[in-house]
């Protein structure tokens, strides 16, 4: 079994499962930031008179059909805008926007990406394309676009104001979170060291290099890093739990749960950080056996952060190993659900492969792969955790039974 062990701070988001440590990147938040719905009925307010129809512009005809809340229409035209008028980021953004809003996210990147290629590196499609690429789980297509943003942005400079030299560093700083995601960790230590280049002072830089270290397995390096966070910013959230989730890793129990516990009792702790912190301290709970006071915690977690997969794939875990089987596929649904992009199973560290082979199998069981979900739980049966036999042969026999 292992811990979340989750970066805080500015989305992330990427997470963890009750058997294991979860990192996720201090920039992301905790969720990756949903596209904006809003500008698609801002932009139809605007619109002026009706035109001609035998004038009107693929462009014009779109926006007239915002105004008659026609958006299948108004989607229409603004591809075929794109046709007409590749050079003008406005079209793209807004076809991409109408997919989106369609729940075809899928395409609205394409689009977006599409844009960009055709328009420039314009700084809204370029925000759209990081946005949307993290929000389906395409983390090597959000780093280019964070990549390119911030190549736009450095290219204003600090001379334009601290506003540019906040988004610089939030865009290298998610760069090295994105390419981390996505396995790319040289990448990803270029865009952090970048960005500690660019201001040696914060702390932004060191918290994604951190993030890199952890994710790449070099431990040591990691804790070197948030140790130095720490000794900039005492309190910060990001530095302590993922020092507990190394001396987690360690096996220094004890240790991990007076860092969890810091983050508990700062005043300064958001939800998101408590409930990380919450995760974790319930994790320790449930490898020493506690399993009431496991479940307590990870529904304390639940409440302070319900959209987190987390605390719900913990209590999956829990229910599996305490003989609630049907409460196990309920709770990992709750997470599975809150998981699209794959962050948190993307954040998870194992000591033992038998709690991944857990957590997958549940899922598969989930999306209806019986075959996969057999596998991994034949493999589950014949593995070093006792704990997780009586649940994988019921699992197994209700799968036959079915």
């Amino acid at each position: 079994m292992a811990l979340r062990n989750r970066l805080l701070g500015a989305v992330a988001a990427t997470a963890l499962l009750g058997t294991a440590a979860q990192a996720a990147p201090p920039a992301l938040k905790g969720t990756t930031e949903k596209v904006s719905r809003g500008t698609i009925s801002r932009l139809a307010a605007r619109m002026g008179a009706e035109v001609a129809p035998e004038r009107i512009s693929a462009r014009d005809r779109g926006f007239a059909l915002l105004r008659q809340q026609d958006r299948v229409g108004a989607l229409a035209a603004f591809l075929e805008a794109t046709q007409q008028q590749p050079s003008d980021p406005l079209v793209w953004q807004l076809a991409g926007d109408l997919q989106f809003a369609s729940d075809n996210p899928e395409g609205a990147v394409r689009t977006w990406e599409a844009g960009v290629e055709a328009a420039g590196d314009d700084q809204l499609l370029l925000n759209r394309l990081m946005r949307g690429a993290a929000e389906v789980g395409d983390y090597a297509r959000a780093s280019l676009a964070a990549g390119r943003l911030a190549d736009v942005l450095l290219k204003i400079g600090a001379n334009g104001g601290e506003h540019i030299d906040q988004q610089i560093r939030r865009n290298l700083s998610l760069q090295s979170e994105f390419s981390t995601l996505a396995g790319d960790f040289t990448t990803a230590e270029e865009a952090a060291r970048r960005l500690i280049k660019w201001a040696p002072d914060a702390i932004d830089g060191r918290l994604a290099l951190g993030y890199m270290h952890l994710q790449a397995q070099e431990i040591d390096d990691a804790e070197s890093v948030y140790r130095e966070v720490l000794a900039l910013e005492p309190g910060n959230t990001t530095a302590l739990n993922n020092l507990g989730n190394i001396e987690y890793l360690r096996r220094d129990l004890d240790a991990a749960a007076a860092r969890f516990e810091a983050i508990l009792n700062s005043p300064n702790a958001a939800p998101y950080a408590e409930s990380l912190a919450l995760s974790n301290l319930a994790e320790l709970h449930q490898l020493q056996g506690g399993f009431k006071g496991a479940e307590d915690l990870y529904r304390q977690a639940i409440e302070a952060q319900p959209e987190g997969a987390w605390g719900y794939m913990g209590l999956a875990a829990l229910f599996d190993v305490t003989g609630r089987y049907d409460q196990a596929v309920d709770a990992m649904i709750d997470g599975w659900e809150r998981d699209s992009n794959r962050m948190t199973r993307l954040n998870m560290h194992f000591f033992q492969p038998e709690w991944f082979w857990q957590r997958d199998a549940l899922i598969a069981e989930i999306e209806g792969e019986s075959v996969k979900a057999e596998r991994l739980w034949l493999r589950v049966l014949k593995g070093e955790v006792k704990a997780l036999h009586k649940a994988a042969a019921w699992h197994l026999k209700a799968m036959r039974d079915e």
